[in-house]
């Protein structure tokens, strides 16, 4: 196991975030905006598709999203600079400012990145490691962002595996800093798949503690690899059980960085390995936030009683308004809609309780219908606009069928946007919906 009184490399920022490397592996989401990727999960031209991914992989636990627009499978096609900037700019261009991660540039080309960090992306990782295009260091010194430096080559000869990739990886941090790249913004990646056979990936992962002697975090990349799939004899897509016993041996090691495919899998992976190699323990800072349920097809006082059964094994849920009905307008005869609120305290970050609240949709969805459906009103005192969440909700100051119930149980509560509590906003949309106390 690797001597964590040594694993201390310092602090890297990178956009907006700070990586203390050692305290706990981080964990990069691959974006791979092309459509010959070796593990099957390219996006294409599909900018919509890429996007949702991305929010995904933040509210799976995501540290930071790592986007690409060139395969770099075995026989691959080249692209030109020009192709690939037409694939990853709008999806940069999309994320950067709205994502609370930041986005990093794969690629080797110096335009390419000069064009993805003025889009908003905050890394560059360069599989060549500075032989293809030297002008990155320069790029990445000119604007103080980190550069990961990956060990490649175009052949799998080697005097001594270890030693030469150690040695070539040396040479690529020298050069950077001879370039003005400072030294807290350089990580290592000893390039698992790339210019290495099988015995060679596999020789790699047995001695990863030796590239702990460059004195840089450590990015591992054996996510869905054919070094996996060899060995399991598995196609990309069911390689999560090698890609998890790759990431647990190179955090054992020392690892700092995964990338991977499967962002909710390995997560868990790595702050369980955390855990016990590292001491790493999950924050007890709990959120509170408010929630509101609303069901208007079947047993609809039903749907919510198991909904918040189901939210009791995923947060706590400290208290919950009565439930009350709002006429549902235009439609005569047809039942109204039940509304409650409730109060819960939680550990998951937004994204986390979003994904959490949709599955609790989804488990007590059937037939075509929603009989439940569960909104995110607060999230502590945070003012959030992203592609997936809002809030607080679009709307809740207009509403009475939620803000009756949401007073019942917190009046004093400010609403952010308006500055107003909602026992006052309640009392003057009162009347605006004919909104009663459901009785059974």
């Amino acid at each position: 196991m690797f001597d964590l009184a040594k694993s201390s490399l310092g602090v890297t920022w990178c956009g907006n975030r700070e990586f203390r490397w050692g305290e706990r592996t981080y964990v990069m989401g691959i974006l791979n905006i092309t459509p010959d990727s070796f593990s099957g999960d390219g996006l294409g031209d599909n900018v919509d598709l890429a996007v949702a991914q991305a929010w995904r992989f933040v509210g799976e636990g995501a540290d930071m999203l790592d986007i690409g627009g060139k395969s770099t499978r075995p026989g691959h096609a080249p692209i030109s600079a020009a192709e690939e900037l037409r694939r990853v700019l709008p999806v940069m261009e999309k994320l950067a400012g709205q994502i609370p991660v930041p986005l990093s540039i794969d690629t080797y080309k110096a335009d390419v990145a000069r064009q993805a960090l003025d889009a908003g992306a905050a890394m560059i990782n360069d599989i060549w490691g500075l032989k293809r295009d030297p002008q990155l260091a320069e790029l990445a010194a000119e604007r103080g962002v980190p550069l990961i430096l990956m060990h490649n080559q175009e052949h799998t000869e080697y005097h001594d595996l270890i030693s030469d990739v150690l040695a070539s990886l040396s040479r690529s941090l020298e050069l950077a800093v001879r370039c003005g790249v400072k030294w807290e913004n350089l990580l290592i990646d000893p390039g698992i798949g790339f210019g290495k056979t099988l015995e060679h990936n596999l020789e790699i992962m047995r001695h990863l503690n030796q590239f702990k002697s460059l004195g840089r975090p450590i990015l591992l990349g054996t996510s869905r690899k054919s070094m996996i799939g060899r060995i399991l004899a598995l196609p990309p897509e069911q390689r999560v059980e090698g890609t998890s016993a790759t990431i647990a041996l190179g955090i054992a090691q020392g690892v700092d960085i995964v990338r991977v495919h499967d962002v909710r899998a390995m997560v868990r992976v790595c702050r369980m390995t955390d855990a016990i190699v590292r001491g790493w323990q999950p924050e007890a800072k709990p959120t509170f936030a408010y929630l509101g349920l609303h069901s208007n097809v079947g047993h609809r006082r039903g749907n919510i009683m198991r909904a918040l059964e189901l939210l009791r094994e995923r947060v706590k849920v400290e208290r919950v308004s009565s439930v009350y009905e709002a006429e549902t307008m235009g439609y005569e005869g047809q039942s109204g809609v039940l509304n409650a609120v409730c109060r819960i305290s939680t550990t998951l970050r937004p994204g986390e309780l979003l994904n959490s609240v949709k599955e609790v949709e989804r488990r007590l969805s059937g037939e075509g219908n929603r009989f439940i459906e569960v909104d995110i009103l607060f999230y502590g005192d945070q003012n959030i606009r992203s592609a997936e969440l809002i809030v607080p909700h679009p709307h809740l100051a207009e509403r009475a069928s939620v803000l009756i119930p949401l007073a019942e149980i917190a009046p004093e509560l400010v609403h952010l946007e308006t500055g107003a509590t909602i026992g006052e906003l309640a009392s003057k949309v009162v009347r605006r919906e004919k909104v009663r106390l459901y009785e059974l």
